[in-house]
This record gives C-alpha cells, structure tokens and sequence, in this order.
C-alpha cells in the first residue's frame, strides 16, 4: 500500500463506511451449525432422496474448498496486519478492513464445516478416509492471486458471486432436506459477502484511473476459482460439480460484474477517459 493509501487503492475510499454497515446490518445473523439442522435424520433422508454419487461428490469437492479457509484467512492476515512497518493511515486502513476478515473467515469457516458435517453424517463417506483427504488438501500452501487491494476485491467480488450462483443451482438440483436447508444459508453467507466486496469495486470504478482500471481488468482477465491449480484432480471435479449444478456456470459472475461497471458508466462523466467501456466490453465476452 502507498503512503497516500486511497490514491493507491481506490477499492478502499469507503472502507470503513462499508465495515460498519456490514457489521451493523449482520452482526446478529447467524446459525448455529449443531442444532439448526436434522442431522439425526440425514442418513435416512439421504437413502430416501436417492442421492447420486455426483451430488455427493460435489458437495466434497465445495466443502474442501471452503476448509482451506486456513489459508485464505491467513492471506487476509498478511495483506492487512498492523504492524510497525505501516504508516499510521495505512495501519487505520488495515484494522478496518481486519473488522471485516474475522467475521468473514468465522463466515466462511462455518460453510466448511457445515459441508463436513453434511457428509459425515450422510454415511456415504467413510470417516478416516475423509479425514485423510481433508488434512492432505489443507497442508498445501495457499497464495492469494493478487496483492494489490484493487485487484483483489475484484477477484474476490467474482469468487463470491460465483459461490454463491453454485450453491443455489446445487440446491435447485437435489432434493435431500438437510443439504437443501444447509446450501441456503451458505448461498445467504455468500451473496452478503459479494455485496461487501462488490461495494469496495463500485468506489474503485467511480474514483479510479486508468491504471486502477488495469488492475481490475488483470483480475478478471486472469481470474479462476480457488484452489483451481492446488487440488488432486481439480479439472475432473470441476466438471462433476457442473454437471451436480445443473444450469451452473462461474462465468455467469461476470454479468454480476458488468452490471457494477455499467452502474458507474451511467454516473462517471469521463468513463470514456478511463476506459471503463473497454473494461465493459472485455467483462461480457467473458460471459458464457
């Protein structure tokens, strides 16, 4: 981060404004992962629903990628901590923003274990072997795709969207009660945090320039989901997960996201001059 740190990261103008209306409106939201859900009855209802394979797999597949929160939440950390290196506006900066991570990872720690719980009372996974196959995919070591804050929240506004878009079609796609009550909450989690990090990329595409529309353009040029080139076998389990979600697809995420550019078009008198429309059209052609 620069010293003048709004002039670097337009992504965070509002931040605070943000943090505390996310905490205000959401700090008494909740679940409780233990007693909100018939898990004494998921074994029977998941017989009864005649869950495939394929649903079963993709929900293994969402819940390790959710459980490497681990290492997300400890990137977070690194990119924000305060510490004696930062200037005291970046070190404000930082423990906003850090207001928001603790909730979102505890958010997002939740969805893994719900997931987790899920499969294990389902009894369609054996108990070690998940186990096993949870601490192998957790040890590998996470980075986040860009450090830069504009860049990121571009890249995570998509992520989340994109999460969010899974867990809605995965729960049009099955049947089995407890699965569709848990994916519902979890796609709630989701579209709340998207919205977080989508209005952090409104301030960006209103005040940046156009080097900061570059930053946000790399995001979307390069942008894959988590874990993508990390998990055993990922290309073959993505493909599962689409075919469990009928109607799925993680480019629909960036129509969420041409919508964010074309709500500032409408405003910015020199969207021309910061190519803004280049950004729009580069965000549509990646639209399935």
């Amino acid at each position: 981060m620069a010293s003048t740190v709004t002039e670097d990261a337009p992504t965070l103008i509002r931040l605070e404004q943000h943090v505390t209306d996310y905490l205000r409106g959401y700090d008494h939201v909740g679940y409780n992962r233990f007693t909100d859900f018939e898990w004494d009855k998921l074994k029977d209802s998941v017989v009864d629903s005649n869950m495939k394979d394929l649903h079963i797999g993709a929900v293994e597949t969402a819940m390790l990628v959710e459980d490497h929160i681990p290492g997300y939440g400890s990137e977070y950390m690194r990119l924000f901590m305060v510490n004696e290196d930062r200037t005291d506006e970046e070190a404000w900066y930082c423990r906003q923003m850090l207001h928001f991570v603790f909730r979102w990872v505890a958010e997002e720690d939740r969805h893994a274990h719900c997931l987790e719980l899920w499969l294990r009372h389902s009894g369609k996974r054996d108990e070690k072997a998940l186990t096993d196959l949870m601490v192998m995919e957790c040890k590998k070591p996470y980075v986040v795709p860009h450090e830069h804050p504009n860049a990121l929240f571009t890249y995570t506004s998509l992520q989340e969207k994109a999460t969010q878009l899974y867990y809605s079609c995965l729960r049009q796609s099955v049947n089995e009660p407890v699965l569709r009550a848990v994916l519902a909450k979890l796609s709630q989690d989701e579209a709340r945090h998207c919205n977080f990090f989508s209005q952090m990329v409104l301030d960006a595409l209103s005040e940046g320039s156009t080097k900061h529309v570059a930053q946000m353009k790399e995001a979307l040029e390069q942008f894959s989901m988590p874990l993508a080139s990390m998990m055993h076998n990922y290309k073959r389990k993505a493909i599962q997960m689409k075919h469990a979600a009928g109607g799925y697809d993680f480019k629909d995420a960036f129509d969420h996201f041409a919508r964010l550019v074309k709500r500032v078009m409408e405003t910015r008198s020199d969207a021309r001059g910061t190519n803004l429309q280049d950004l729009l059209l580069f965000t549509q052609n990646m639209m399935p």
